[in-house]
């Protein structure tokens, strides 16, 4: 059995061994092909087209782009093909053993770093090529520039329309350029390589101006001569027929903006002259943001013309309401004038807003003046418009509280007589319903508050019935009477009530006054007191005392039997 187990040993490993050597000099095969890759990536002579490139004439964004390529050779160079013969070493030698698995890494870092330097230089030969490409077009736009010299001229010489005072400065920047060109190839047949670039150089910036100045002079010089010509005049025709309808402007802000204008025409037109296109473009704006300001101006004075006139008809009407409130207001204040005191200077209020209304008239006579003779213009008197109809406004709502306030002086009136005559009758009643409980007198206390009610009531009628009567005094008066009148009221029934107990009193105790001498005494003073001085609360508190001494609940049965008193 071991020996069984001892055989298929050995031919496994025998097997191991066996692949192991078959994958490993196929990893030497695959080795080698590496070897031939990279040889094939070195035989592209990349190293002498970066140099070839170097010789054509490179400037700017293009000498940027070779200096980047520069960059990715040499770190294709120094770098990755190091890289490479390392990771070369060490795939070879390890194919020499039996360890398949590093042998296999070593291959795919082999691999990798082989894409990666194929990638490199394939970026390399593409940057090379847009070098070229961009030198051609470069070239070829410089050419065509060179060649189309004479007719560039020509055309400048027979455009005036189109290049206006730029025209000798083009010519002369053309003829300049043509100097330029030819310095430029005297450098490159001598082998000025250096300075040839600085030329060339020179020269793409100099054919992109000449492209900027060819397309940037007609536009900007056709809408300074032609374009703001034409809408300055049609800006001066439009606003003589608008004055002719009857609108009015300010000549002098306008002349001074058509003054403005010009001065900024004559600007750009100096600079065109000395091809300053930035300066020419900037002062090009702005003359055109200047004439629709003009334009917006007229626009504004017509709108405001049409305005005015559909304002005035609402002006006119709430002119008229106010009128009219103010006269209704000096007519009755005239009547109440002779039968009411105004003591809150009504009349005053009124003649104060006829004053208004007065200003008024002589601001809008003033404003019409100045319109017919074109010394304001209608957006000014649309202002003034707005500030008329806010004051009449206020005007409005002033008078009509005014008027709300002197029309309830005659109700006023009335129901204070009204009240009045109504306390007289209750004072009336009141006497009478205590004259009916036939007592022998009233308390000096009440009668003096019953006579000074007489007297207020005495003024409040005097006060309702003056000639001119104080609304505000027959108010005061009127809540002087209610309020004393019913504390008069209160006053009586307490009166009456005590009247009442005091009698009560007299009878019920009367019964005690044989057999208790101090309640004998006490009757006898209470008697004079009931009869002579009408001091009913005295009676009570004589008696009280020594009936409760005798008789502890009597006092208290006495009073919850009284009858409730009605006056």
């Amino acid at each position: 059995m071991w020996i069984i187990i001892g055989i298929i040993l050995v031919l496994l490993v025998f097997a191991a061994v066996s692949w192991a050597i078959l994958e490993q000099r196929k990893a030497a095969g695959q080795v080698a092909d590496f070897e031939l890759a990279k040889k094939a990536l070195i035989n592209e002579h990349v190293e002498k087209m970066i140099a070839d490139a170097r010789k054509i004439s490179l400037s700017g964004q293009a000498l940027k782009e070779y200096e980047t390529i520069q960059g990715q050779y040499s770190y294709l160079k120094k770098t990755l093909f190091a890289k490479i013969d390392q990771e070369h070493a060490s795939a070879e030698s390890k194919t020499g053993g039996l360890n398949v698995w590093g042998t296999k890494r070593a291959l795919r870092h082999l691999l990798a770093l082989t894409k990666e330097a194929a990638q490199v230089q394939a970026s390399i030969k593409d940057g090379l090529d847009n070098l070229y490409k961009q030198n051609d077009r470069h070239h070829a736009a410089i050419e065509q520039l060179h060649d189309e010299r004479d007719v560039i001229l020509k055309r400048i010489a027979e455009e005036p329309e189109n290049f206006g005072p730029a025209a000798a400065a083009l010519t002369d920047f053309v003829k300049q350029g043509e100097d330029s060109y030819n310095e430029y190839k005297q450098l490159v047949e001598d082998g000025e390589a250096l300075k040839a670039s600085e030329a060339f150089e020179a020269l793409g910036m100099e054919a992109g101006q000449m492209t900027h100045y060819l397309q940037s002079v007609p536009v900007i010089f056709n809408a300074i001569n032609g374009k703001y010509l034409d809408q300055v005049q049609e800006i001066v025709d439009g606003k003589a027929k608008l004055e002719a309808r009857g609108v009015v402007f300010d000549d002098e802000a306008i002349q001074a903006d058509l003054d403005r204008v010009d001065a900024d025409r004559m600007a750009a037109l100096a600079a065109l002259k000395d091809l300053k296109i930035k300066e020419a473009t900037d002062l090009q704006l702005g003359l055109n943001k200047q004439i629709q300001a003009l334009y917006d101006k007229l626009e504004f004075e017509l709108n405001a013309y049409n305005r005015y006139f559909k304002q005035q008809d609402l002006i006119t009407k709430a002119f008229d309401r106010i009128s009219e409130q103010n006269h209704s207001l000096m007519i009755e204040l005239a009547y109440l004038k002779g039968r009411f005191q105004l003591t809150h200077d009504e009349e005053g209020k009124q003649q104060e807003y006829a004053k208004e209304i007065e200003d008024l008239v002589a601001g809008q006579k003033e404003v019409s003046s100045a319109l017919s003779d074109k010394t304001m213009t209608y957006s000014d008197a649309c202002e003034r418009q707005q500030k008329w109809m806010t004051l009449m406004g206020e005007l409005d709502q002033d008078q009509v509280a005014l008027y709300k306030q002197i029309e309830e002086f005659q109700p006023a009136l009335k129901s204070a007589k009204k009240y009045s005559l109504a306390y007289i009758d209750e004072l009336k009643d009141l006497k009478r319903s205590l004259e009916r409980r036939d007592l022998p007198g009233l308390p000096q206390l009440f009668l003096d508050h019953f006579f000074a009610m007489s007297d207020e009531m005495t003024r409040l009628d005097d006060a309702v019935n003056a000639s001119r009567v104080d609304l505000d005094a027959v108010q005061r008066q009127v809540n002087i009477v209610s309020s004393d009148l019913d504390t008069l009221k209160e006053e009586a029934k307490v009166v009456a009530e005590q009247a009442d107990l005091a009698v009560a009193l007299l009878q019920y105790a009367s019964r005690y006054a044989v057999e208790n001498v101090r309640m004998g005494d006490a009757l006898k003073e209470a008697q004079v007191l009931y009869d002579e001085e009408f001091d009913y609360a005295q009676v009570i508190e004589k008696i009280k005392p020594i009936l409760n001494e005798l008789e502890p609940e009597a006092y208290a049965r006495l009073v919850a039997n009284q009858d409730p008193v009605e006056l």
